[in-house]
This record gives structure tokens, sequence and C-alpha cells, in this order.
């Protein structure tokens, strides 16, 4: 009778099985998972720490030992370490299903932190973060291939990422310096170098220095121009961004500014549609006409016809620079209540802090006289005051707390208890 080996055992769980075929037998090596990389990168000489078992095998799952009469016609030694190199080093790793995709894991993060590192905003000139990126590689539907190195896949994803429109993305800038003895070569240089990158000179008494940002991809052709002139290039900063705190005024700004350019755009590509369509109609009415019958016209009337050419013409041109203007007009609207906005969000800003400092002032005043110099009393960030912690519970759940909670949501300045009682509370629930 048989015994089988029971389902529920699991069987070579750390190993990793190096194949290969020669004169039409399967020789095999069980080795560690984690040293065969290292072994072929030289980083590890020792086989007892790369194999398993220093036998080699018909097939290792099975633990079929391979004969010496097979070893020696494939190989042509009779020794077991030696066939046991030559498989590790031209053998074929059999990478199990979780094994690989937690290398591509691995390789997609790499990709994306070389990405968040390497590239900014081009308006901001501040770098994305890692989950951005990771996003914007789903999104613009980028696969990592195992077999390129990671800087090719880098190269590869910014561009996908541009292509698709995902997000506003480019390589971050270098910073670069070239040391010349003649102020004549330096101011020729940075004509050469004005089409390609953003150079200043900085002089002094003995030289000139040009300082100059430029893309990565540029980089040989500023390598050759200093070559030629025989002086040596000089990396500053391999990676330009900007540092610090946010502005959210110069954010809001450049976020406007973007929405603008947008709509300019639309509103551009709507006028071509229509003066495109306006020329296929006048096509269409001059393929029409039956030349025939309105040759004599032509040869009779043929000013009267230019004439009447040239005036539709003009209609029409005029229909064109009326609907620009419409088009100009709903911009100058929309921007005034953008303006309106943002005026109304500053002054509710203003009041609230001046609010919040009277509060503040009330509060540190009040604060003998109430007993509450232990730092007892709490105040509401939205409607304001000072209450005990009793209090303080009781009026999250007033319908002074609820109604100014609507007006914060909508952007209106919170009132005051006694305002808030001279309304009709319920007209506004």
């Amino acid at each position: 009778m048989q015994i089988a080996t029971p389902v529920n055992q699991v069987r070579l769980t750390n190993v990793a099985v190096v194949r290969m075929n020669r004169h039409g037998t399967r020789f095999e090596v069980a080795c560690y998972r984690n040293k065969i990389l290292n072994y072929r990168q030289g980083i590890e000489t020792d086989l007892s720490e790369v194999l398993q078992i220093d036998r080699v095998f018909t097939n290792v799952s099975k633990g079929l030992l391979a004969s010496q009469k097979d070893i020696q016609m494939a190989f042509n030694t009779s020794d077991q370490e030696q066939a046991c190199r030559i498989i590790l080093d031209k053998g074929q790793i059999q990478v199990s299903d979780m094994e690989r995709s937690a290398t591509l894991e691995n390789t997609a993060r790499e990709v994306a932190n070389m990405v968040a590192t390497k590239c900014v905003h081009p308006v901001s000139n501040r770098p994305y973060t890692t989950n951005q990126i990771r996003n914007a590689m789903k999104k613009s539907e980028f696969s990592v291939q195992p077999t390129r190195s990671v800087k090719q896949q880098f190269l590869d994803c910014v561009k996908a990422i541009q292509e698709k429109g995902v997000l506003e993305i480019r390589r971050a800038k270098m910073e670069l310096v070239i040391n010349m003895p003649d102020p004549s070569v330096a101011k020729d240089l940075v004509a050469v170098l004005k089409d390609e990158a953003e150079a200043t000179i900085c002089s002094s008494q003995h030289k000139e220095r040009i300082q100059f940002l430029i893309d990565p991809s540029k980089y040989r052709t500023a390598d050759s121009i200093a070559k030629k002139i025989g002086t040596p290039l000089e990396i500053v900063r391999q990676i330009v961004t900007r540092e610090g705190d946010v502005d959210v005024s110069l954010e809001l700004e450049r976020n406007y500014a973007s929405q603008q350019n947008e709509m300019a755009q639309q509103d551009l590509l709507k006028i071509d549609e229509e003066l495109a369509a306006d020329i296929d109609d006048l096509d269409k009415e001059l393929s029409g006409l039956d030349v025939e019958s309105t040759k004599p016209y032509l040869e009779d009337d043929e000013d009267d016809y230019e004439s009447s050419f040239q005036v539709s013409q003009r209609k029409k041109n005029k229909k064109a620079q009326k609907k620009s203007k419409r088009a100009k007009r709903r911009e100058k609207e929309e921007a005034a209540v953008r303006a309106e906005r943002m005026d109304t969000e500053m002054v509710r800003r203003g009041e609230r802090e001046k609010r919040l400092t009277q509060e503040q002032c009330y509060t540190e005043e009040t604060k003998p006289q109430l007993g509450g110099g232990d730092g007892s009393l709490k105040s509401c960030n939205t409607c304001g005051g000072s209450f005990t912690p009793s209090q303080y519970r009781a009026h999250f759940r007033s319908d002074w707390h609820r109604y100014n909670q609507q007006l914060k949501l909508k952007g209106i300045v919170p009132i005051d208890e006694k305002e808030f009682i001279m309304f009709d509370a319920d007209a506004f629930f």
C-alpha cells in the first residue's frame, strides 16, 4: 500500500530552484531565495551559503538526484561543486508568483520615489508626494517592466503622466556653473545657452562666473559646449526645488491664473470651431452655385458680386468678433465674481480674527471673576464665547451652534447669541 504525502503539508517553502538543460537532461540545484542574486553579483562566494544541498538534482521537488554519468557527460566533470557553479552561473531561476509580485511592487515603489524626488510642479516648482505619484501611475495606466532598469522606467513614467495629462509635472532643473577667464567668451556662451537654459553672469576681478539652470536632458549639450571651450562644468545642485512653507495667497493666485488660462483656451477653441463651421457653410453655398447660370451675372455685374461677397464676409467677421466680445465679457464677469468672493473671504477672516482676539481678552479679564483661573472655561471656535464644561457640551447641541455651522459652510460670518435670539430659529431648520 502506497503512503501518499499529506495534502496540507507545505513543501519547498524557502527553496529557489535554478534549472538547466544539457544533452537532453534537466539538472537542478536547490538554493536559498535571497542568495542567488548575491552570488551572481559577486557579493557571495561561499557555495555553502547559497546552496541548501551541494548536490545536483534532476527534480528537486521529488528529490531525484542526478547520476555521475549524466553529470560527466553534460559538464565534462564529476565534481558536484563545479557542476553546481555552472548551473548557478548559466541556469534559469524559477520564481514563484508571490515573489514576482513582490519584485514588481518594489520596482514600482522605487520608480515612484525617483519621480517624486526628481520631478516638480512646473509653476510652483515644488515636488509631489510618493502617494500622488502612485495614483498618477495608476491613472496613466503605467505598468512596471521587471526586465528594464529603474532609471529607464522613471523616464517612461514621467512621459506617460505628461501624455495622459494626469498631473502637471516636469523634470527638476540642474544648477551648473562655468568659470571663464575671458568676459567676451562668457557673453558668447550665454548667447548659446539662452535657448537651452536660464543663464546669469556673475563678474569678479579675475574671471567670469556663469551660473545657469538647465533641464537634465540637455546636460550633455552644455557639457559638450564647455569641453569645446576648454573649461570645466561644475554641478552645484542636481535637483533645484522650492523649499519652505507654502504661501496660501500665492497658491490661490496660481490656481486662479491656471483656471483663467484654461477658460481662455476653451473660449478660443469654441471660437475656432464656430469660424470653421461658418467657413464650411460658405464653401457649401459657393459649391452649390451653378457656374453656367451665374456666368452672365459675373460678366455684367462683377463689381456688384464682389461688393456683395465682401459685405457678407464683413458680416461674418463682425459676428465672430461679437462672439469673442461676449466671451471676453463673460470672462470679466466671472473674474469679478471670483474677486468679490475672495474679498468677502478675506473680510470674514479679518472679522473672525478680530472677534477671537476680543474673546480672548474677555476671557482673560473674566477668568478671576468667574473662578476660571485653573483653565476650566472653554470657548467654541465657531460661535465664540466661554463656557464651563457642562455648558460647553450643551452648547454643541444647541440651535445657535447648528445655525452657525450652516453659516460657516456657506462662507458667511457666524452671529452671536443675541442676534440669534432675535431671529425665528424654526425658520432656519
